[in-house]
This record gives C-alpha cells, structure tokens and sequence, in this order.
C-alpha cells in the first residue's frame, strides 16, 4: 500500500498528496493508521500492525531484489 510505504516513521504526519478519503478509511479499518483532524488538516500515523506490515514488505521487496 502506497499510503503506508509514505510513511516516515510513526509520527503524526500529512498524508500524501492524491491521497483518498477512501483509502485512508480503508487502511484505518484495517488497523493499520489512526486518523485525526478532518478534510484538509487530516493527519495520520502508523499503528503497530501498520509499522509492522511495511517493515515486512520493505523486507520481502529488498530478499526479491537480491
């Protein structure tokens, strides 16, 4: 997911630009971000299982690299 891949570190942080309501309620349902704000002022950060997923796909994409 390209909204997770975005993410620097877990803190609090703008979304990418092109970044749907969508996509973030989707990744919010699924446990991986916390949001806060709202339209425009919206943020989001990793949760656990979200910092957890990209550190394993970093991982998978960089053994596939080898």
């Amino acid at each position: 997911m390209v909204l997770l891949h975005s993410a620097d570190g877990m803190a609090w942080q703008s979304p990418p630009k092109g970044t749907s309501l969508k996509t973030l309620n989707e990744a919010e349902e699924q446990g991986f971000i916390l949001i806060r704000g709202e339209f425009q002022k919206r943020q989001f950060r990793l949760t656990e299982l979200g910092s957890d997923y990209v550190e394993r796909d970093k991982r998978r994409l960089e053994a596939r690299r080898l």
